[in-house]
């Protein structure tokens, strides 16, 4: 069997999650092979996101999603929905906002607060309430079938968490965390309660390597994506091929030395894993030059359906697409635009994506007072639209791991400039031939690289081949192959 282990999967997602549920379809479609994805994050209602996911088409339902606190508490999403009506007897009600939020007291005494903000107006939690300081004491949330999943108890006088207790379906408890009381809410111990015997764990990667040593079996293929998740693997016991995704720079800054935190482990346990997959050869090369040694390090890049003929007919705009972010210098794209307006003319800045830097864009763009020019349009479902129809697309980044939209953006022969970040840039634009290379973090000459886009017409040719999803299937399962077995999961899941 082949398992992909990642922290997250979530409804709206970014580059490394679109990445991961690309090369887990191409594989399961085109290399004919098995694939289960492990999800190490808590969310009550995670069989709406797997619906999701089949329902778009970002999995074909052959490939397997499973949590590991679902695992744990043997959740099947299958038990009926529970209608938890509002009022409480002996309590009187006050309604804080229209069927949704309401307020209870016991002849005068505030003792509970209920939250039915889930869809259909179904309940989210109720909080017991602490009279002598009007904080709560004890919150209980529920999943939108209305069965309470968690309960979390609060060091009195404060919101800070001591406890959360997470419920099966039934009702019984399966998991408990336990918590130092401070702000800074950190995990001291947590219990799981097995059959008639209780395992403790002092951290959660303890937990998760020993729901890995659960659900994996032997002889299993095993790709990691997330950093987090690097530990558990490693130190896991079965016999596994244990496969590593960077999907960012591993370095802080341009001295290859210089070892982003979360890589440390990874590089440091180079001995103990069969390969790391690297997205560019630069990146490659740069992890040798630390680890002098070539033999586990491939190079797969991201890959396309690679188009064979693009849009003539292009507007007079530029494009930027992807999260909005402090390591993504959108900031930058601005002020060089402002830098560049009187030369541009009426060239406009369509800015595709969401995230916490929203309201600091928009403040900026209206400080220049731009809004007629640059437009933050939030996410959009069709980037090739976007890109098929701009004159040139930007990235910004501090750094990347490969620059998916580089990519995206030249399949629809739309040029691209982008800073001379590690990594992604060099692999993909050849400077003045399908775009420009500029200087990391000078904004000056990116605002001259946006002039010059405006007056020269850019070459974008096909893509080569090595960007290609057959090339990209055919490298992953050379790669993955020779391992599997059918397992514990084949009958799990039939």
């Amino acid at each position: 069997m082949n398992y992909v282990i990642t922290s997250i999967l979530s409804s709206s997602f970014g580059g490394r999650t679109k990445s991961l549920l690309r090369r887990t379809k191409n594989l399961c479609i085109d290399g004919n092979l098995p694939f289960t994805i492990i999800t190490t994050n808590y969310n009550p209602n995670y069989n709406r996101v797997y619906k999701s996911y089949y329902k778009e088409g970002y999995l074909p339902e052959d490939v397997k999603m499973i949590n590991i606190y679902d695992y744990l508490a043997k959740r099947s999403y299958t038990v009926k929905k529970e209608n938890l009506p509002v009022e409480e007897e002996g309590l009187q009600s006050f309604e804080v906002e229209k069927e949704k939020v309401y307020r209870f007291f016991d002849n005068g005494e505030y003792v509970l607060y209920k939250n039915f903000t889930h869809p259909n107006n179904g309940i989210k939690f109720i909080d017991e309430m602490d009279p002598a300081n009007r904080m709560r004491k004890v919150r209980k949330e529920f999943n939108y079938n209305g069965l309470c999943h968690k309960k979390i108890i609060y060091k009195q006088g404060t919101t800070n968490k001591i406890e959360e207790i997470f419920y099966d379906e039934h009702g019984k408890a399966y998991l408990n965390k336990n918590y130092n009381g401070t702000s800074e809410e950190k995990l001291v111990r947590i219990y799981y309660f097995n059959e008639n015997e209780i395992l403790e764990f002092t951290s959660e990667k303890e937990l998760f390597k020993y729901c890995f040593e659960l659900m994996i079996e032997n002889n299993s293929t095993v790709i990691c994506d997330a950093r987090l998740l690097d530990r558990p693997l490693i130190e896991m016991k079965a016999d596994v091929k244990k496969v590593f995704v960077l999907h960012s720079s591993h370095l802080t800054g341009e001295d290859i030395n210089e070892l982003k935190p979360s890589y440390k482990y990874l590089i440091n346990q180079y001995d103990n894993l069969d390969a790391i997959v690297t997205l560019t050869e630069q990146q490659k090369n740069d992890l040798v030059q630390i680890i002098n040694d070539d033999r586990k390090i491939k190079v797969i890049p991201h890959s396309t359906p690679i188009n064979t003929s693009f849009e003539i007919n292009r507007e007079n705009k530029f494009v930027y697409m992807g999260r909005l972010t402090p390591e993504k210098q959108i900031d930058h794209l601005i002020e060089a635009y402002n830098i560049a307006r009187r030369d541009i003319g009426d060239y406009t800045l369509d800015i595709y994506g969401d995230g916490n830097e929203k309201d600091n864009l928009s403040q900026l763009i209206n400080r220049y007072n731009l809004q007629n020019k640059v437009t933050l349009k939030g996410r959009t479902n069709n980037p090739e639209k976007a890109f098929s129809s701009a004159k040139a697309s930007f990235i910004t980044s501090k750094y990347e791991g490969f620059g998916l939209v580089i990519m995206e953006s030249l399949n629809n022969g739309c040029p691209v400039v982008a800073y001379d970040m590690k990594y992604g840039p060099s692999d993909l634009i050849e400077h003045e031939k399908n775009g420009l290379i500029v200087e990391r973090n000078n904004v000056q000459e990116l605002a001259r690289a946006m002039v010059k886009v405006t007056k020269v017409n850019y070459n974008v040719d096909q893509l080569p081949n090595k960007f290609s999803d057959q090339y990209f299937v055919d490298s992953w399962v050379n790669l993955l192959s020779g391992r599997e077995k059918k397992g514990f999961f084949s009958s799990f899941f039939k």
